[in-house]
């Protein structure tokens, strides 16, 4: 699949970029131990000499941690946020998605 299809660019006022642009993205999460899935709607950077959007924040970043994965998953269905979260991984996987075209660019499950 080749990234470089159509994006929907949105403007991020806080975090202005000059070698590439915000695009929304679609971020298919699952609980791994009742497989349900809900779709948090997001944001990530496409640089400009690059064929997707940096997915760092999911692999490495913040998102890739249980504890901000599940406050996405309750936050995609309007739930309560607990008040504390368990740090981990493996609890939650995530797919995330161009919501123009329907291609997923990066899937664990």
């Amino acid at each position: 699949m080749s990234c470089r299809e159509k994006w929907e660019v949105i403007k991020v006022d806080t975090h202005p970029l000059v070698d590439g642009r915000w695009v929304k993205v679609k971020a298919h999460i699952r609980n791994n131990a009742t497989n349900v899935v809900r779709v948090y709607d997001t944001e990530e950077i496409l640089k400009d000499d690059e064929e997707c959007p940096n997915d760092w924040s999911w692999t490495n970043g913040n998102y890739g941690c249980d504890c901000n994965r599940e406050l996405f998953f309750l936050r995609a269905n309007g739930d309560v946020e607990p008040e504390d979260s368990v740090c981990s991984t493996g609890r939650f996987s995530v797919n995330l998605q161009n919501p123009v075209t329907g291609e997923f660019y990066y899937k664990e499950f």
